[in-house]
């Protein structure tokens, strides 16, 4: 991160013209002083001109000289430069990995953990086993920066050589159990990309990744969020429990004076185990994420793993994405439809929030019509009536997607509820009048079913 900071300083404080201004003769210069304000000054120079495509390659002997800095904002720019050039020329970029590797061991952890960055973003295969030692020293370093360095650079490893996944396996069952969060949550994006199915790696950091998940950051959330769910899945069947309704007794039926007795009917009852409650609990905190895509996450592991009374305390949050740009929104509706098909009366007061706008696209007008017909059976006669009366609006529309769809929906709503089908029958025999010979068509259609 601070890498990538200081790059942008860079980029933010040069302009492209720096070729025009500064001969590559003159950057060298720059770049061969002795004075490390000089030295800073050609690698900003040089990072300008790699990000304004400009040719930067020239300079790689000199820059890479400079690998031994002692000066960590020098030492930052060539890293950088290094990661961005290495396969271009991996000869050069492998000269440098003796320097990086002592800066593993530097006394700043700053230093070791953008050294372990560096050393695993140079994609060349043949310092694999090399950037796998340095993973597992940076993984029982007492810095938990490094740490999570270590744990950022075994998927990089991995596509590097997947012949070293046996050793990232091991990596990556330490850093699962790591104490801290920001450490915990790239490790388990790790396991998710190098070895998805050891779900064995998991039984003992299931609890304390379920109790880190709300501290995490949103990237470590979303990928905890999916790991656990998986789990869940597989290792927590759904139990269930009969019970027995309790019945009233007469005030005579019984000597001892009881009121009730346990010989009613049996119904079922879901149990839910004391691991996955733990799961429900820290997901229902993160309902309040900024993040959409943690929202969602949430939504979809109450669904698949909770009963209804959980998934209720999703349903605000995920309506209240339809207020967001329209990416998000389609993201949001489609996991509305699919919620609403298992439970649909969670949704019916909030009907008036799937109305469409003359200003929706076509794939979110489509998809709120599909949410008004899934709800409209088990709404109140008011909201049906309503709901009619918008679909009758934009039947008489000028766009004859949305007309033709719009009087479908009407043609669902009429068999899915026959209580109103005489009321939804009328509208569309109203329609049979209108000018707009596809509005005609898809009612004369409809009304002869």
């Amino acid at each position: 991160m601070e890498a990538a900071q200081s790059a942008a300083l860079t980029r933010g404080s040069s302009t492209g013209l720096v070729s025009r201004t500064h001969s590559a003769s003159q950057i060298k210069k720059l770049l061969e002083s002795r004075n490390d304000r000089d030295v800073l000054d050609g690698m900003r120079k040089v990072i300008s001109l790699m990000y304004s495509s400009e040719p930067s390659l020239p300079f790689f002997s000199a820059v890479v000289k400079n690998v031994a800095s002692t000066n960590i904002e020098v030492k930052k720019l060539v890293y950088i430069y290094l990661v961005h050039h290495a396969e271009a020329e991996p000869d050069l970029a492998l000269l440098s990995i003796n320097t990086i590797q002592k800066s593993l061991t530097d006394q700043n952890p700053q230093v070791r953990a953008m050294a372990l960055r560096t050393m695993s973003g140079i994609r060349v295969p043949v310092i694999s086993q090399i950037v796998s030692l340095a993973i597992k020293r940076g993984c029982g370093d007492m810095s938990p920066h490094v740490r999570k360095a270590a744990a950022l650079a075994i998927p990089k490893c991995y596509r590097l050589d997947p012949n070293t996944l046996p050793q990232l396996v091991g990596y990556v069952s330490t850093l699962l159990g790591d104490t801290q969060y920001f450490v915990a949550g790239p490790a388990v994006s790790a396991f998710l990309e190098i070895c998805p199915d050891r779900i064995d790696l998991i039984h003992k950091h299931y609890r304390s990744l379920a109790k880190k998940l709300v501290d995490m950051d949103e990237w470590g959330q979303l990928a905890t969020l999916r790991l656990l769910t998986s789990y869940a899945r597989k290792c927590f069947p759904r139990k269930i429990e009969k019970m027995k309704s309790a019945v009233s007794r007469g005030f005579y039926d019984d000597e001892q004076g009881g009121e009730t007795q346990g010989d009613g009917e049996e119904y079922e009852m879901p149990v839910i185990d004391p691991d996955l409650e733990l799961l429900f609990r820290s997901c229902r905190l993160l309902l309040q994420n900024r993040n959409s895509a943690v929202i969602v996450s949430v939504v979809r592991c109450f669904l698949y793993l909770a009963p209804a009374e959980y998934l209720a305390a999703t349903v605000g949050p995920l309506v209240a994405l339809l207020r967001s740009p329209q990416d998000i929104q389609h993201v949001a509706l489609y996991n509305i439809v699919v919620v609403s098909l298992k439970h649909p009366k969670l949704f019916t007061k909030y009907v008036s929030h799937f109305f469409v706008h003359a200003s929706d696209p076509p794939h979110i007008w489509r998809l709120k019509l599909e949410v008004l017909t899934i709800l409209f059976p088990h709404c109140g006669l008011h909201l049906k009536g309503v709901i009619i009366n918008e679909l009758e609006h934009f039947s008489n529309g000028a766009d004859e997607d949305l007309v033709r769809e719009s009087v479908r929906a009407l043609g669902r709503c009429a068999q899915n509820d026959p209580s109103t089908a005489k009321q939804c029958l009328g509208v569309l025999l109203r329609q049979i009048t209108s000018l707009d010979e596809t509005l005609v068509s898809e009612s004369l259609t409809l009304s002869s079913l």
